[in-house]
């Protein structure tokens, strides 16, 4: 069985109105160091998806949102030996995300994202925040 991945793409508005999203960039000695990813990790045995991302973003940037907020972005995918499942939520006002588990933190607009070297996995997660991206972008117009 494939072990679960659960991450979460947070979002807020920035100072010209546009939506950034945060990214982390991994850490030079972990595999696949010093790629960019959603925050997020493994799935524990007794959590959901949901439960994970919001553990996973407390421990990789010191964000706390409640899994309650965290809403699904499509359905999990198949990705060979995993499964991912990736959650969004706006970013709680008071947030000042900062490198706990990770190299770095950015905040950074929906163009900029395919500019930035993901694991192959996440290639379908980021196209979906694109994508996520154009429809609330166009529903605060």
């Amino acid at each position: 069985m494939p072990s679960a991945i659960a991450a979460v793409a947070v979002a807020r508005r920035g100072s010209s109105g546009c939506l950034e999203w945060l990214v982390a960039q991994r850490l030079p000695t972990a595999t696949l160091g010093s790629y960019w990813e959603w925050p997020g990790g493994k799935v524990e045995s007794g959590e959901s998806g949901a439960q994970a991302a919001a553990r996973e973003l407390l421990e990789e940037v010191g964000m706390h949102v409640l899994a309650s907020d965290l809403r699904a972005v499509g359905v999990a995918l198949e990705a060979g030996p995993i499964t991912l499942e990736l959650f969004w939520t706006m970013a709680p006002r008071d947030s000042e995300p900062r490198a706990i588990g990770c190299a770095k933190v950015q905040w950074v607009v929906a163009n900029e994202l395919t500019q930035l070297r993901f694991p192959p996995a996440n290639a379908p997660l980021t196209e979906r925040i694109v994508a996520l991206d154009r429809v609330l972008g166009s529903a605060s117009r």
